[in-house]
């Protein structure tokens, strides 16, 4: 009896005048419901999460050590934060051995990284102290104070000191668009000035030696600087580079130039795939981030890495 009855309302429901009916009923409630979900996940925010991981382990973000992060991870789960470049680094991460994260905030992509890969050594950086005290703390809090390093410094072109433009936060959190460009709209805008330790890594790398094989740039325009002081362990290591490149009128030429002058390959990281691109200086919506590749193929478009992974392994097995 129930068997007949659900047979005989998907019938009615494929019906069409039926399915006319509901259809045009139902468009506008669903499109009120999205609203409603999208102004309720932008108006409260989860201070602390704690979410599972595919692999079966735990990863916590602390409380006020990343309420953005946290937020978008307790509505959305893993691909809440960057879904696209999330996946790109997960699939690295599996195979990397060594992993540096600059411009690393509260440690998402650290974190990430060492529980993803529990043999990935993983090197944070971070200069703004509010912001490294609460990479420190969610560190702990994964239990992940032997794997994960966190260095409160800044890499740049040259060792030293420098002033870091931080805009003031409207909440809890810090603000994390703080950038060492001085041309930057941080600068241009006023933004109060944070002196920060800068660390050209070459001569970070020459008193810890590492073989690193993936890098993780957000640093808000600056990271032909950051490239420029490591140069030397990416003519050596030739890792593979995940990085935020934003649109600004210097259409990112020193950028391009360091690209092209380490024999590198840009691919735009889209929910389409990886898209090679020869330049930054075109329109990108909300996808900044790209893969710079020491390795590529004929291919324009590809849908996974696999390729360019196994074709740099070959390339570092016979030296070419």
């Amino acid at each position: 009896m129930a068997g007949g009855l659900t047979r005989l309302l998907k019938r009615w429901r494929d019906n069409y005048y039926s399915s006319l009916s509901l259809a045009y009923s139902a468009k506008p409630l669903r499109f009120v419901s999205s609203r409603a979900a999208l102004c309720i996940e932008q108006r409260v925010r989860k201070n602390g999460v704690t979410i599972r991981l595919p692999n079966g382990k735990k990863m916590s973000i602390g409380r006020n050590s990343g309420i953005g992060i946290a937020s978008l991870l307790f509505w959305h789960g893993l691909d809440g934060f960057e879904p696209e470049t999330s996946r790109a680094l997960r699939f690295l991460f599996e195979r990397a051995a060594t992993f540096l994260d600059v411009g690393a905030n509260c440690g998402l992509y650290s974190i990430l990284g060492a529980l993803w890969n529990p043999n990935l050594e993983v090197v944070a950086f971070e200069p703004v102290p509010a912001i490294f005290d609460g990479l420190k703390k969610n560190v702990q809090l994964n239990q992940l104070e032997g794997r994960v390093r966190c260095e409160n410094v800044a890499l740049s072109s040259e060792s030293g000191r420098a002033n870091l433009f931080l805009p003031k936060g409207e909440g809890l959190d810090i603000e994390s668009t703080g950038t060492l460009a001085s041309d930057s709209w941080q600068s241009r805008k006023g933004s109060p000035c944070l002196e920060v330790e800068t660390v050209r890594f070459d001569e970070y790398e020459a008193r810890l030696p590492m073989r690193v094989d993936l890098i993780k740039i957000d640093v808000e325009d600056f990271e032909a600087d950051v490239i420029g002081g490591m140069m030397g362990i990416i003519a050596r290591g030739r890792p593979f580079i995940v990085c935020e490149i934003l649109p600004r009128p210097h259409r990112n030429q020193r950028t391009r130039e360091i690209v092209e002058a380490l024999n590198y390959q840009a691919y735009w990281i889209m929910p389409a795939g990886y898209i090679k691109v020869p330049r930054f200086d075109f329109g990108r919506g909300n996808f900044t981030n790209f893969l710079l590749s020491p390795v590529s193929t004929p291919d324009v478009v590809l849908d996974n890495l696999e390729v360019l992974w196994n074709l740099r392994k070959r390339s570092a097995e016979t030296g070419e």
